[in-house]
This record gives structure tokens, sequence and C-alpha cells, in this order.
């Protein structure tokens, strides 16, 4: 089973490098104008976050898919994914001001102490998966944190992207850049996936005894 969560993320890992490739090959390889190739290698920086983004999505999807299949009740979870779960299952950081939805939120708290632990599908990115942000998803499942060596890096993909996004068009990418950040995604995807292949092979998910 554990095989099979890696293969999948590799796979994946496979059909994201392929898009980074295009992305950066087609302003090259077609006669465009100048001004077009412009275009197209600014708007690169958004797709290729995107891509980032949607690898950490996927592999935590593949993940709790994995953990799930392991039947964990509340004894034998680990704390950080047991809170990780009741706050989505339970919407903890809702303000509860009615006696019926504090109802619900204990109703939900009890059904978990009454059935194997199923951790809910998604994970907090808030679309803006920085450093900071990354880290604190790895802190919900009980994994090592990335290596501080990234921090500058993925923050300046984050700030590059957010500017673009946002239509600011003072911002000048370079080829340079688009390298740098293919790179930096293509690192980020095999560095989350040892991280997993360690959290899995040592059961970092399952209660400290």
């Amino acid at each position: 089973m554990m095989a099979q969560l890696i293969s999948e993320i590799i796979d994946d890992i496979n059909w994201r490098i392929s898009e980074i490739t295009a992305i950066k090959t087609i302003p090259l390889r077609y006669n465009l104008l100048q001004k077009h190739k412009d275009t197209l290698t600014l708007h690169s920086i958004p797709s290729i976050y995107s891509l980032w983004e949607g690898y950490l999505k996927s592999s935590f999807e593949l993940l709790t898919t994995y953990i799930n299949k392991q039947n964990l009740n509340v004894n034998t979870v680990h704390i950080n994914l047991l809170t990780h779960t009741i706050e989505n299952k339970c919407k903890l950081g809702d303000e509860r001001k009615h006696f019926k939805s504090k109802q619900k939120l204990v109703s939900s708290i009890f059904e978990l102490f009454d059935s194997t632990v199923k951790i809910g599908q998604g994970i907090p990115s808030e679309s803006n998966a920085n450093f900071k942000v990354t880290n604190k998803i790895l802190e919900r499942f009980n994994i090592h944190s990335l290596s501080s060596e990234y921090e500058k890096p993925l923050n300046r993909l984050l700030l590059f992207r957010n500017k673009i996004a946002h239509g600011e068009n003072s911002i000048q990418v370079t080829r340079n850049d688009i390298d740098s950040f293919s790179l930096l995604v293509e690192n980020l995807m095999y560095e989350i996936l040892l991280l997993i292949e360690h959290y899995v092979n040592h059961e970092q998910f399952k209660k400290i005894s």
C-alpha cells in the first residue's frame, strides 16, 4: 500500500515536470513576436506556482487516503492529525453564539470518539503556499518541516506570482527567473515526496507511545 502511495505521487510529479517543461519551452520553440514572448514569460510564473500548489493538495489527498485506510482511532492517531481532523470537521475557527451550533460541535466531537478517525480531504493552503504556510500544513500531519534553504526562493516565487496575479505590470521576469523557479518547484516536489516517504515508513501519523 505504501509503494502504491509513493508511485502515485511520483506519477503526479512526472506530469507536473512535463507541464513545467512545456511552459519553459513554448516561448522558445515558436516564431513569436518578442512582445508575445515577453507576455508568455510573464504569465509563466502563475502557471508554475499553480503546479506547486496543486502538487501540495494532490500529494496530501493521496496521503490522507493512505492514512484513512489504517483505521486509526483517537487512541492511536497522532495529536496533530487529531487536531487537524477536529478543526476541519467541527470548524473550530467559527464563532458560536447560538446554543444549537454549540450542540452540533459537541455532537461532532463525540462522533469522532465513537468511530475510526477519518481525515477530511483538503489542506489549508490559503492559495498562498509560501514557506510558512507549507510548514504549517506539514505540522498538521506531524511531518518534518522544509529546510530553511527553501524559505527565500519560495517566498520570492510567491511575491512574483501575487504581483502578476493582481495585475501589476511593473515586475520584470527574465528567463533566469523562469529557470530558477522551475528548478525550485521540481526540488520542492521531490523534497515533499522524501518527507512523506520517511513519514509513512516511521508511522509518524500514529500517537507517540
